[in-house]
């Protein structure tokens, strides 16, 4: 049953809307996926640290727990060699550390190192700078009800990324 004041589907009005969506997608995904966008958060962080090392640290931070490598690859949607070959040259750089998994003692576990959070925290915060600058002048309710609608958008293509995937 669809909600109070939502516009069915195939309207002029909800597809203007989507048209909006669509190109404003557009501009999203390609701007924060931009090599450039990337040098200059990492340049105001004060850390030197490619995307693939920083996405790989993130996913450590998320998940708190030491991870496989496996599992690593897997969130990450690359291959085990790949993650295997960065984790490498984040280990070397002091950032990650390996040991033993308990259950298996073939496999290793990666888990952030001190070093390692406070690199990822200083990105962090770095990307929650830039964030705060580009709603600089947004209301309250429009900040509230943006992250709502995001959330719930995330939600969705998290699923269906899910769904494609197996």
């Amino acid at each position: 049953m669809p909600q109070a004041n939502t516009v069915p589907p195939g309207t002029p009005l909800a597809d203007g809307a989507v048209d909006q969506i669509q190109a404003s997608l557009q501009v999203v995904a390609r701007s924060i996926s931009q090599v450039r966008m990337h040098e200059r958060l990492l340049q105001s962080a004060g850390v030197r640290l490619d995307r693939a090392g920083a996405a790989a640290l993130y996913k450590l931070y998320v998940h708190g727990d030491a991870l496989r490598v496996t599992a690593l690859a897997e969130m990450l949607d690359v291959d085990t060699p790949t993650v295997t070959r960065k984790i490498q040259q984040l280990e070397r750089d002091g950032l990650v550390v390996r040991h033993a998994d308990p259950a298996d003692g073939r496999a290793s576990r990666i888990r952030l190192t001190p070093a390692g959070r406070r690199t990822l925290e200083r990105v962090l915060k770095a990307r929650r700078a830039w964030l705060d600058r580009m709603l600089e002048g947004w209301d309250e309710r429009d900040l509230v009800q943006f992250g709502s609608l995001l959330g719930r958008f995330a939600a969705s293509l998290e699923g269906d990324m899910g769904d494609a995937r197996g």
